[in-house]
């Protein structure tokens, strides 16, 4: 005798989860993250690859090949910097060393030429006595503060962070000219004050929060 039952009733499946993801909970859902601290929490470790030029078509490849083979990662770039956070330690020790025997860190705005080992290392350095530099810069001219707000508001109202980046980059290019590279300095204190007061840093803003 034949089964005549009708099948049973199809039922959707869950969706993804969005937001933040509770803090005891399986990160099931983390393409969804949408804050910085979450994402560090989720993805701890990180390596970061100087990028003031672009990667060639075939680089982009490479690189894009090399991060699907180490696993789940998220990438993000800020001020010329491509941040790519791992779930282990290993495949971020893996990809820093990619990135240095492949010549993928650019030092100057706009140029395709590879960096050495030595020439990387040396602009680490010359990086951070930069970042000191235009932190006591800021706290002195009060354009510290000035920025920082000038970002929060455009990112309040909406804007992407790079176009909310560019347009504090112009407020210190107008009123201090003499500034050689203004987005460069507004980045290093935007990045700066999201790290040491992040909780009153995204107060307000709209959108993802993270730069």
């Amino acid at each position: 005798m034949t089964d005549t039952s009708p099948p049973p009733p199809f039922v959707r499946p869950p969706g993804p989860q969005r937001g933040r993801i509770p803090r005891d909970q399986s990160p099931t859902a983390r393409g969804y993250l949408v804050n910085a601290a979450d994402i560090e929490r989720v993805y701890p470790h990180a390596t970061q690859v100087i990028q003031r030029g672009h990667w060639l078509t075939y680089e982009q490849a490479e690189v894009n090949a090399t991060l699907q083979k180490l696993g789940e990662y998220r990438l993000n770039n800020f001020n010329g910097l491509t941040t790519i956070r791992f779930l282990e330690p290993e495949p971020a020790a893996l990809f820093a060393e990619h990135a240095l025997a492949n010549g993928l860190h650019r030092l100057r705005a706009n140029s395709h030429k590879g960096a050495t080992r030595e020439e990387v290392a040396i602009e680490w350095e010359r990086r951070e006595a930069e970042r000191e530099e235009i932190l006591a810069w800021g706290r002195t001219t009060g354009m510290l503060r000035e920025v920082v707000q000038h970002y929060r508001f455009e990112r309040s109202t909406g804007a992407w962070s790079y176009t909310a980046h560019l347009s504090a980059g112009r407020l210190i290019e107008k009123t201090h000219p003499t500034v050689g590279d203004p987005v460069n300095h507004a980045g290093v204190m935007i990045v700066w004050a999201e790290k040491e007061h992040r909780a009153w840093f995204w107060n307000g803003c709209r959108g993802n929060h993270h730069l």
